[in-house]
């Protein structure tokens, strides 16, 4: 069967994938799939943006029969593309499927294209860090821990994210010289540098002057930059805590030298709801989003 047809609407393609169609336009709308507007305003699919995004996202269609193709007309002119490592995970996108998969493989520059483009699109860097990267990192940890990817892939995947940051960081606008300025870490024993850097991107896109310490900062050593820098804010992020009764006196000790017109935000994994009642603090945050509506309060 060859069809004569060469675009379709989101209903169709919807259809023929087996998905909602808000699925389908929500990918038109984000630039997963290339999309053209009749004059109207409606959406239409083309075959070729079609092959293209079954090709990038591995999928293909549970109903070929509703576009009237079929998988030789859906495979033509379609080169194939360099094998990628699947990574499973939480975000079912196809641009996070993506992402996944080329940060596996190493494909610094394709992840680099990914996030810009969520950008170019409307999302802050942070949160369009947030969507991919932690994504992504969850799923090649799961990996990694099943066997599924060796220990070079994940160790080279963090130093990749962590350079992602970092270019995202940098594209930045100048801070004013006034801005507030807040200071973070990841405490002592905690190996995890990627959470500490994404705060301070969320930070700094939203006009303070923040400091990443880094991670398995001792709390010792905070209190000494706290004492230089005197910031309006303190951050913590607590991926892992080796000795919860250490990691609960060193916390609140802390919290404790802050003066009083300084907040103390933590987030993180680890802290759990056995944990945090026992610490001194501010704010907790579970989310970005949530430090950064936060810390624009404590702004004003």
């Amino acid at each position: 069967m060859v069809s004569k047809r060469v675009q379709f609407s989101p209903k169709e393609v919807a259809q023929s994938l087996r998905v909602s169609e808000s699925s389908v336009k929500r990918w038109c709308d984000k630039g997963a799939i290339p999309t053209m507007r009749t004059v109207g305003g409606h959406r239409r699919i083309t075959l070729t943006a079609l092959r293209e995004f079954l090709r990038s996202t591995r999928r293909s269609l549970v109903d070929p029969d509703v576009l009237g193709i079929d998988e030789v007309e859906l495979t033509l002119a379609c080169p194939p593309i360099a094998r990628r490592p699947s990574i499973p995970g939480e975000g079912h996108e196809p641009t996070q499927h993506d992402f996944r998969s080329a940060l596996a493989a190493g494909d610094e520059g394709h992840c680099m294209k990914l996030l810009l483009e969520r950008v170019s699109q409307g999302w802050g860097r942070a949160e369009a860090a947030e969507d991919l990267i932690t994504d992504a990192m969850r799923g090649i940890g799961q990996a990694w821990d099943c066997g599924e990817l060796k220990v070079y892939q994940e160790r080279r995947s963090c130093l990749i994210c962590q350079r992602l940051i970092e270019k995202l960081r940098d594209g930045l606008p100048t801070l004013p010289a006034n801005a507030p300025i807040a200071i973070g870490a990841a405490p002592a024993t905690d190996p995890y540098q990627l959470p500490t850097a994404m705060v301070e991107l969320a930070l700094r896109e939203n006009g303070w002057n923040a400091i990443n310490l880094g991670n398995n900062v001792p709390l010792d050593s905070c209190i000494e930059a706290v004492q230089e820098y005197s910031p309006t804010l303190v951050w913590l992020s607590v991926t892992s805590v080796a000795d919860p009764q250490e990691f609960i006196r060193e916390e609140n000790r802390l919290a404790n030298a802050l003066d009083d017109n300084m907040s103390m935000i933590v987030g993180g994994r680890a802290l759990d709801d056995v944990l945090r009642p026992k610490l001194r603090y501010t704010a907790y945050c579970d989310s970005l989003r949530h430090l950064v509506e936060l810390a624009s309060m404590l702004k004003r």
